[in-house]
């Protein structure tokens, strides 16, 4: 991320409108006096991009004394790409919620346009994943706490770990850690008394039925319940054949009985089909009776025509010869008329010329007098435009020296940057498959953890199956002997002395006479209870046949998710050798090479773009040059020209008078508008007369030519109806004979279509109807035969059947209960073994859940991580510390303590104590940079704060500081010092200055041409 231009206002000090733009620095101090508002500008970035700041402070918290509006903008660039948030917070009174604005907006095709939802929730998400860093990681990589790294580098062992800890925020990510494996192993061990506890509770007592009686009965019972199937089978058909006859012939009485309905309207049918056919001959007439009439109507109507012809004939010809005689008048009084008329023309013509002459003149006059006024201003643009084109050569000729001092301070990219940018995509899916990686694990952990509770689930509904199963037997248990009870008391009730008994066989004698037994009266309300818990033992089968796919479902995926993991892993290191082996070497890291690839990238986009500009600022000069020429001569173009349109000004008004004078004379003193209006009226008035009669004239004639006509054609249409009136009457006759009907007989059979269809769908129906009765009749005659049946044949029928169903259903349910005990048992034994190997199980994850607890409560655990942690940094920061000092120093980290290789003195090692200031500042600013590097975990980082932590500087380290920053800001970083010291502000060159005054902080930029 590089800033480009950062805008507050009402925020903190600075109560009025601030810009500052950062698109023209590279390496800059941000100096003023305490309280000025130094670190309101980095609090500006951060509030502009995630809303909030480091200090946990409310937006309102944050406006500016006596303001009402706070509003941050923030116009940044990541890969290339522009982007401007801005957002605002409007407080009209102390209590009302303030009015909010969030915006988020991407440059596209040279134009911002939104990005995203404009939401602030939306916008948050957005701007994390466009920077690929959240609150807390912005904060730690941008502004770099070197000062705390400098007591780091130089503090004991103890103090070094508690200031990384502070640094990376591990005190946190330890704690939260140590409760996690706390909760893990309280709920392991709950789950683990909860499996001991169902061990304890299940009965192993119903193991006895699997080797009992019940076995038996039960094989015996599937053998006998086929056959009694078949009884049943056999019942239900002979009482359905019955009961099909017994329709059938009901059926067969309503057919019978609708078919002599039917055959009494044949007397009726007999007379509409004969009404009919008359009918139908009447329509073959209607076409030739339609040209009869049209005959007769047609003679009749051009004998009326003959006589109206005649009558029309004679008033035209009499009204022709009237306008013949006007027509004759009007034409001797144009004779008379005309040379008076062509007199007045001539004198008008000569009139007209000279009017046409002052006019145009005039209008001249008008226009000349425009151009002068044009002309004028005109000359005054032209004047200004010559002092503006010498303005705008001054400023290019200015910027043309700016551009060739910027283009002598930068560098292009090289053969690394190629090489750079053949890897970079192999990076980026090398960290996609890492993600994925990653992502596969959580799921992985997730599907455990929803497997357990799914086993849980499991084992409670076996328990629930088990108790409901349970009552379910008791409740089976009373209704069977209840039944056999009952059964024994109507067996004693049928006994009597010298009967055979339906038990032994034998004859049954008077001296062993049973006793009587009595019944039990409760059957009904014991069916009903053993329905209920029947109902409620088949709920609780569903439920643990549920829990157990669910829990199968879920080990499935755990196995699934395993191999995709193993996949994406072999993907991962496949990836990592295509890597490899562009770089030539297995020792990279991502973000390492990122950064180099975006410094030499940033570095060759800013050569070329400084080419680009130093081209476009020559051409611009040229064209100052050309447009000031331009200007010059153009200047005295409109000078000439000016004078020349004041003179002919002067020239067109001496003609006008003169023309004037000429008009005047020749129409003695009367206008010439009013001249052309008399004439024109006398000469119109003439035409329109002449024009009104020869209409008249012409009318009158084409109407007697007409009525001539009319009246031959009126009697040729009489002849013509005549002669086809007597052709079609002979024809009509004809036709009526050949059928034997008279022209009455005719009219009286038309009958109307729709009636006549009425009448053929009435004939229609009737004999559908007939021939659908009989058939209906004969099929149900023929499969009946001889046979009957009644409504008590059935009743015996139904009686045979619900005996035969009795006796199956007795059988079914009693070999029903036995599967049932026998599953309940063989299920019980299975469950114990389940329960015991998943017991063992969780017992395992109990101890090292305990273990791990009890680690992370100790401190070795932490000092662990620390250790490899800090010997990473260590070696990161080497690769800085090498840059910074030109390849003398490297970082080493040797029995808790840091010390430094001198190359140039042959690998010398020596503590870092001995560091001269200068030395002290590269080595802790190497270790700032490289925790930034590590904690923004791949995102570019275009930009860094540094908060210097020096206090006074003596002149020789203030030299070396300034050189080691300006170094860095050579690897295409925006690089911004903030120094409580004057004197580095004035060797780094460029200064933000923070000037405090009454009216609120101001921003003065000094080192570059530019002043906010």
């Amino acid at each position: 991320m590089r800033p480009l231009e950062l805008t507050l206002e009402g925020f903190t000090s600075f109560r009025n409108q601030t810009k500052i733009n950062f698109e023209k620095l590279e390496v800059f101090a941000i100096t003023g006096p305490t309280g000025a508002g130094k670190s309101s500008l980095l609090d500006a970035m951060t509030l502009a991009l995630y809303g909030k700041v480091a200090r946990k402070t409310q937006p309102k918290e944050l406006l500016s004394q006596g303001s009402l509006k706070l509003q941050v903008s923030f116009r940044f660039l990541v890969n290339e790409a522009e982007f401007l948030v801005l957002r605002s917070w409007l407080y009209r009174t102390k209590t009302s919620q303030p009015k909010l604005t969030f915006k988020l907006e991407k440059r596209i095709n040279g134009k911002f346009q939104p990005f995203g939802e404009q939401k602030e929730a939306e916008i948050n998400a957005v701007i994390e994943k466009v920077l690929g860093m959240n609150f807390e990681t912005f904060t730690k990589v941008i502004l770099l706490p070197q000062g705390q790294f400098d007591e780091f580098l130089k503090g004991i062992s103890t103090k070094r770990r508690q200031i990384l800890s502070n640094l990376v925020g591990y005190e946190k990510i330890f704690q939260d850690m140590c409760s996690q494996a706390g909760k893990q192993a309280n709920l392991l061990e709950g789950e683990c008394n909860a499996i001991q506890e169902q061990l304890k509770n299940l009965d192993l007592s119903l193991d006895i039925e699997l080797n009992s009686q019940r076995r038996d009965r039960s094989d015996f019972l599937a053998q006998e319940l086929p056959q009694l199937h078949e009884t049943v089978t056999k019942a239900q058909t002979a009482l359905a054949a019955e009961k099909e006859l017994l329709q059938r012939l009901k059926a067969l009485a309503d057919w019978q009985e609708q078919l002599e309905e039917l055959n009494k309207q044949a007397r009726e049918i007999s007379e509409l089909k004969q009404q009919l056919e008359q009918a139908r001959v009447s329509d073959r007439l209607s076409a030739i009776w339609t040209s009869v009439n049209s005959a007769r109507n047609r003679y009749d109507k051009t004998r009326a025509d003959v006589e109206i012809a005649a009558k029309a004939l004679i008033e035209k010809q009499s009204a022709f010869k009237i306008q013949a005689e006007k027509f004759s008048q009007v034409q001797a009084y144009q004779t008379k008329i005309a040379p008076q008329l062509k007199q007045r023309e001539e004198a008008f013509n000569t009139a007209k010329i000279y009017e046409e002459q002052r006019r145009t003149i005039n209008n001249e006059v008008k226009r000349l007098e425009k151009i002068l006024a044009e002309k004028v201003k005109l000359l005054t643009e032209a004047e200004k435009a010559v002092k503006k084109a010498e303005l705008e050569l001054i400023q290019k000729n200015q910027i043309l020296t700016i551009v060739n001092n910027e283009i002598s301070q930068s560098s292009s990219g090289g053969e690394r940057l190629e090489q750079l940018n053949q890897v970079i995509p192999l990076l980026i899916k090398w960290q996609g498959i890492q993600k994925q990686v990653e992502s596969d694990r959580t799921k992985l952990q997730q599907i455990t953890q929803e497997l357990i509770t799914a086993e849980s689930d499991y084992q409670s509904a076996i328990l629930n199956f088990q108790k409901s199963n349970a009552e379910c037997e008791q409740s089976r248990i009373e209704l069977d002997t209840a039944r056999q009870n009952n059964y024994a008391a109507a067996l004693r009730a049928l006994l009597h002395t010298d009967d055979d008994c339906p038990v032994c066989g034998g004859v049954y004698p008077e001296a062993h006479l049973l006793p009587q037994l009595e019944s039990s009266g409760n059957i009904k309300t014991l069916e009903k209870c053993d329905r209920a818990a029947e109902q409620t033992r088949q709920k609780a089968a569903d439920t643990k046949t549920k829990a157990e796919a669910t829990r199968d479902n879920l080990k499935k995926q755990e196995i699934e998710y395993r191999q995709i993991l193993a996949e994406k892993e072999a993907d991962l290191e496949a990836e990592t050798q295509k890597i490899s082996v562009i770089l030539k070497t297995d020792k990279w890291k991502v973000k390492v090479l990122e950064q180099e690839r975006q410094a030499l990238d940033e570095s060759d986009v800013k050569y070329q773009q400084y080419l680009r500009n130093k081209e476009k600022t020559v051409t611009e000069v040229q064209v100052s040059e050309q447009n000031l020429k331009s200007a010059t001569t153009n200047l005295s173009d409109k000078q000439t020209q000016h004078l020349d349109a004041a003179h002919e000004v002067e020239r067109q008004k001496t003609q006008l008078q003169e023309i004037s004078d000429k008009l005047s004379k020749l129409t003695e003193g009367e206008s010439y508008d009013n001249l052309f209006q008399k004439l024109e009226r006398d000469k119109r008035e003439l035409e329109h007369r002449i024009q009104h009669e020869n209409r008249n004239y012409q009318t009158a004639h084409d109407e007697f030519r007409q009525a001539e006509q009319s009246d031959v054609k009126a009697k040729k249409d009489f002849d013509l109806a005549s002669t086809e009136k007597q052709h079609i009457e002979t024809e009509w006759h004809t036709s009526l004979l050949s059928v034997n009907f008279s022209e009455q007989i005719f009219q009286q059979s038309k009958i109307e279509p729709e009636v006549q269809n009425q009448w053929q769908q009435k004939i229609d129906d009737y004999n559908t109807n007939k021939i659908q009765l009989q058939t209906n009749v004969k099929r149900e005659t023929d499969p009946i035969g001889n046979r009957t049946t009644n409504a008590e044949i059935i009743t015996q029928h139904e009686k045979i059947v619900a005996d035969a169903e009795e006796k199956y259903k007795q059988a079914q349910d009693e070999y029903n209960h036995s599967k049932l005990v026998i599953a309940k048992a063989e299920e019980q034994q299975e469950q114990v073994e389940k329960l015991q190997a998943q017991l063992s199980i969780k017992q395992q994850e109990l101890g090292t859940y305990q273990i791990l607890s009890k680690e992370l409560r100790s401190d070795r655990f932490q000092d662990y991580i620390l250790q490899h942690f800090e010997q990473e940094l260590v070696e990161q920061a080497t690769v800085f510390l090498l840059e910074l000092t030109e390849q003398r120093y490297a970082l080493k980290y040797e029995n808790k303590e840091y010390k430094v290789e001198d190359n140039w003195s042959g690998g010398e090692s020596r503590r870092v104590q001995t560091l001269s200031g200068g030395e002290t500042f590269a080595t802790s600013l190497s270790l700032a940079l490289a925790l930034s590097e590590k904690l923004s975990r791949g995102a570019k980082l275009g930009s860094l704060f540094i908060d210097e932590g020096f206090g006074t500087l003596d002149a020789d380290t203030l030299q070396s500081v300034s050189s080691i920053l300006l170094s860095l800001g050579k690897q295409e970083r925006l690089v911004g010092v903030i120094t409580h010291v004057p004197a580095l502000g004035e060797e780094l060159g460029t200064q933000i200055k923070v000037e405090k005054f009454l009216e609120g902080s101001r921003i003065v930029v000094t080192g570059i041409s530019a002043k906010w």
